[in-house]
């Protein structure tokens, strides 16, 4: 399972995001509304050009996070 991170777009319609998400496999893992972020978790690549509407941007989590 590959775990990606995506960032929202303002005012989006959020019940059809997880429908679509749905519908294509994908597992919406965590919602991080403060921060207007989404974790994802597909067994196929998550592309940004096919959620164009909802998201800014979409990348795959790498563990390489340092404070």
């Amino acid at each position: 399972m590959i775990t990606y991170l995506a960032v929202l777009k303002k005012d989006i319609n959020f019940k059809r995001l997880e429908a679509l998400l749905k519908s294509k496999g994908i597992k919406l893992a965590s919602h991080y509304k403060t921060l207007g972020i989404v974790k994802l978790e597909s067994q196929l690549p998550v592309l940004e050009s096919e959620f164009q509407e909802y998201f800014i941007s979409v990348e795959e989590e790498k563990d390489n996070l340092t404070i």
